[in-house]
């Protein structure tokens, strides 16, 4: 059993890290192999992401202390994992998706993010999108696209002026 010092240390801690973050996963992850575990937090902490193991009782009340009105939308009693992203919440989405296809003993139970629960299907949602750098490159090629049309269109029409000038001057 935890003292009540080493909850509410938890507590702190882990209210810390929620806050900092921009997407919180969880996960259940009763069966996993500690080697599989590893492997995961290894990817994780590659996307400037955590994974904690906590009593439900004790996230919930993290969570309740960080703004969340509403209990944890979980069924799920015992200790969650939960997958905390710091940087892109969609690589570390798209991450958790893969890892959970490829060990049936992790599962997305549901997130929250931006002071809402998000639900198992929200966060599936999430892992299909691209991500940021990909997004951003996208939206400069878009932007790029309409004065590079532009500067060919003006560059053909020199090149159709100065072929008629070329042919007047050849007739004289």
């Amino acid at each position: 059993m935890i003292s009540k010092e080493k909850k509410t240390q938890i507590v702190k801690d882990l209210l810390e890290e929620i806050k900092k973050a921009k997407a919180v996963y969880f996960l259940n992850f009763s069966g996993i192999k500690v080697s599989d575990l590893e492997e995961l937090r290894k990817q994780l902490r590659e996307e400037q992401s955590a994974a904690q193991v906590v009593k439900k009782n004790l996230a919930q009340v993290v969570f309740s202390q960080a703004g969340y009105q509403e209990a944890i939308p979980i069924e799920k009693e015992g200790s969650l994992m939960l997958g905390i992203a710091f940087d892109d919440c969609f690589k570390t989405a798209k991450t958790l998706l893969g890892f959970s296809k490829k060990n049936e003993n992790i599962q997305i139970l549901g997130g929250a993010a931006e002071g809402r629960f998000l639900s198992k299907e929200e966060i599936q949602q999430l892992a299909k999108i691209s991500s940021q750098e990909l997004l951003l490159g996208r939206l400069v090629g878009s932007m790029s696209s309409p004065m590079q049309r532009l500067v060919s269109d003006l560059n053909n029409t020199i090149q159709k002026l100065v072929f008629v000038l070329e042919g007047i001057k050849a007739t004289k």
